[in-house]
C-alpha cells in the first residue's frame, strides 16, 4: 500500500525514511489491527456498559440499520373499522301536509264564496224581474189634456146622478172639485192626474194586506179599472194614469149614481 509524504503529499513507495521530493522524514505507516471476537459471542451484541452507551445505541445516527424488525409478534394486525358517513337528512314532510290543508281550506272558502255570489245574483235577478213586473203594471198612458177637475163633470150631470139639483161647484186647486147641493151637503170628486196607477195599486194592496182578505169590490166596464172602496165609502176609477175618487159619504150619493158620474168623466179622459 503506497504512503504519502506528510509535508508535500507526494507518494512514497520506497523503504527510505525521507521523502524523495522534499526530503522530509517519512513516518512509518500505522497498521490497523483487526481483533476477532471470541467464538461464543459471534452475532450477539454486547450489553451496554452504561446508560450513555444505551442512548447512543438507540440513536439512529449511530445505530446501524438492520432489515430485521425491532419487535416481532405473532398477533394479527389490529382491525381498523372503515369510516362511517352520516345518511343525508331528508326534509320534513309535515310542511307539505300543512300546505295541502291550507290549499284545501282556501278552495272550500272560494267555493262557498262563489256559491254565495251566485245566490245573491239570482236573488237580485228575481227581485229585478219582480220590480219590472210591478213597474210595468204601474205604467199607464199619461194624461196630456187640461187639468181642470170641475171640467170632468158638469153640475147638471152630477145633479141627474143624485136626483137633486146642484147649486154650485168649487175647484180646489187642480186636484178636486166640490159640488154643493144645498142644506150644507156637498160631494167631493178628487183627481190624481199623474201616478194614478201606482196610487190605485198601493191603496188596494195595503187594504188587502191589513185585512187579510179582498175588501174592494171590482166594478167592470168602467174606465181601465174601478172599485168600490170598503164599506161603500168611495168609488175609485182609473183611466190611463189618471185616478178619480168620488166620495160617497156625503150628499146622499149611492154607488149607482157614482158609477154614472164616473162614466161621464172616463169619456172625457
Amino acid at each position: 500500500m503506497p504512503a504519502f509524504c506528510g509535508n508535500c503529499g507526494a507518494p512514497f513507495t520506497g523503504t527510505g525514511k525521507f521523502c524523495g521530493t522534499c526530503g522530509s522524514p517519512i513516518a512509518a505507516p500505522i497498521q490497523n489491527e483487526v481483533v476477532a471476537p471470541p467464538p461464543g459471542e459471534i452475532g450477539t451484541p454486547a450489553a451496554p456498559s452504561s446508560a450513555e452507551e444505551s442512548v447512543q445505541r438507540l440513536d439512529p445516527t449511530t445505530t446501524p440499520l438492520t432489515s430485521e424488525p425491532l419487535l416481532k409478534t405473532d398477533a394479527p394486525p389490529a382491525y381498523i373499522p372503515p369510516p362511517t358517513y352520516a345518511a343525508p337528512s331528508t326534509p320534513p314532510t309535515g310542511g307539505g301536509s300543512g300546505l295541502k290543508i291550507v290549499f284545501i281550506i282556501l278552495g272550500v272558502l272560494v267555493f262557498f264564496g262563489l256559491l254565495a255570489m251566485g245566490s245573491c245574483a239570482y236573488i237580485a235577478y228575481r227581485a229585478k224581474q219582480r220590480i219590472n213586473a210591478v213597474t210595468g203594471q204601474m205604467k199607464s198612458r199619461p194624461y196630456h189634456g187640461k187639468k181642470d177637475p170641475c171640467a170632468l163633470a158638469t153640475m147638471t150631470e152630477v145633479g141627474n146622478a143624485l136626483g137633486k139639483p146642484v147649486t154650485g161647484m168649487q175647484p180646489v186647486g187642480t186636484s178636486a172639485c166640490i159640488y154643493h147641493l144645498g142644506d150644507d151637503q156637498q160631494i167631493a170628486i178628487e183627481t190624481t192626474w199623474e201616478g194614478g196607477t201606482m196610487t190605485m195599486n198601493l191603496t188596494h194592496g195595503a187594504m188587502k194586506q191589513i185585512s187579510g182578505t179582498e175588501t174592494f169590490t171590482r166594478v167592470t166596464g168602467l174606465g181601465d179599472e174601478a172599485y168600490i172602496a170598503p164599506m161603500g165609502s168611495a168609488l175609485m176609477m182609473r183611466k190611463g194614469d189618471v185616478l178619480v175618487n168620488i166620495d160617497l159619504r156625503n150628499g146622499g150619493l149611492n154607488a149607482e149614481g157614482a158609477k154614472e158620474i164616473a162614466r161621464k168623466i172616463a169619456a172625457r179622459l
